[in-house]
């Protein structure tokens, strides 16, 4: 009893220092990367997440989009590992520590501007009671964003003649550019409750979730400057407010799965909706310890006044991948031609998701 004692004296004083840290930014509002499979990247929507995708969690996330803007072969991509688990949770009822890390690689456009970004997180996580807990967690990275000159176009090239550009013509205009490096960090906070346990035939099982966040807490400088001129580009802080629910069909394989995402960066918002259908085409072994259950989830999410983005998530045993395609809606319509963006994501969890014992929280 001590130790369960001890174990939320010390996390509930971490959650109130990450409260404290998310009102002291919400004052202080260069867009981020972000996914539109917004439940494959926990780590990037909440430092407060870790840890509680189940034991172990490591996913891979890919995106390619508006292949149709630019000069051909400009690249719209990004690559993101993440991997977390949980510490302690065997030796205390109380809750436990969550730990992880992941790292991106972001290229845009004709220059290629690129962020290379790695982060480690880690978070506390108390059970108030069998069927409620509450989160708060921290994350700290190193980023460095780069840029490319082969690409870039002087008006030394442009054929007055033709009134064209060349680029045969030489140019007296030399830049270089130097990588630039700096620290990043966020916190977060994030609540649940399981409002109804679920049977395997009842299928009646209720869960609710939400979380804020704010990325960006240190407001960090971003200069890609070439003459080293002290300037000041403060980046903007990112906050986040996310919730997602799990309603189960009475007696069928069915369930809801209802999420809503808002960000909002400086001048910058967005508001994502939308909601899953899952069928659970085999579920767990009743008898045996063998579980090898399968489902499959498909449905769309509505990006506010810019793109309907359909989804599907085939889950087998621990492993997991979801597709999903921006449908642009918006002006942005005319600069990507029609072409959105495609996303890939692939997750490997245990312990296995659909084993009724499984302690998973969100997912």
């Amino acid at each position: 009893m001590k130790s369960n004692f001890k174990f939320k004296v010390v996390f509930s004083s971490l959650i109130m220092h990450v409260f404290y840290c998310v009102l002291f930014v919400a004052s202080s509002f260069a867009q981020d990367i972000h996914f539109s499979q917004v439940n494959l990247t926990p780590l990037l929507l909440n430092p407060a997440l870790t840890g509680l995708g189940g034991d172990h969690r490591a996913i891979v996330n890919y995106k390619k989009q508006w292949s149709g803007m630019g000069k051909p072969g400009a690249t719209y991509s990004t690559t993101l590992f993440s991997y977390d688990t949980r510490l302690l949770a065997k030796k205390s009822k109380a809750g436990f520590v969550g730990a992880g890390i992941n790292a991106y690689k972001d290229v845009a456009g004709d220059l290629q501007l690129g962020t290379t970004q790695v982060n480690i997180s880690i978070s506390g996580v108390v059970n108030i009671t069998r069927k409620q807990f509450l989160s708060g967690g921290l994350q700290a990275g190193y980023v460095q964003k780069s840029i490319s000159t082969v690409n870039m176009q002087w008006d030394s090239q442009y054929d007055e003649t033709s009134g064209t550009y060349n680029s045969g013509l030489q140019s007296n205009d030399v830049v270089a550019i130097p990588p630039y490096l700096y620290g990043d960090f966020s916190a977060g906070l994030a609540y649940g409750i399981n409002i109804k346990q679920s049977s395997v035939r009842a299928n009646n099982q209720k869960k609710f979730n939400i979380g804020a966040s704010v990325y960006h807490v240190n407001r960090p400088d971003q200069k890609l400057n070439p003459y080293n001129i002290k300037t000041t580009d403060k980046m903007n802080a990112k906050i986040i407010v996310h919730s997602s629910a799990t309603f189960g069909i009475p007696s069928t394989s069915y369930e809801i799965i209802p999420s809503a995402v808002y960000f909002m960066q400086g001048p910058s918002t967005e508001i994502n909706v939308g909601s899953m259908l899952r069928w659970i085409i085999k579920g767990a072994s009743r008898y045996t310890g063998y579980v090898q259950g399968m489902a499959l989830s498909f449905g769309a999410q509505y990006r506010v006044g810019d793109a309907v983005i359909p989804m599907v998530l085939f889950e087998y045993s621990n492993l997991a991948i979801g597709l999903c395609y921006d449908v642009n809606t918006s002006a942005l319509i005319q600069g990507t031609r029609g072409k959105g963006g495609l996303e890939v994501s692939l997750k490997y969890a245990t312990p296995n998701p659909f084993r009724r014992s499984s302690s998973r929280l969100l997912d």
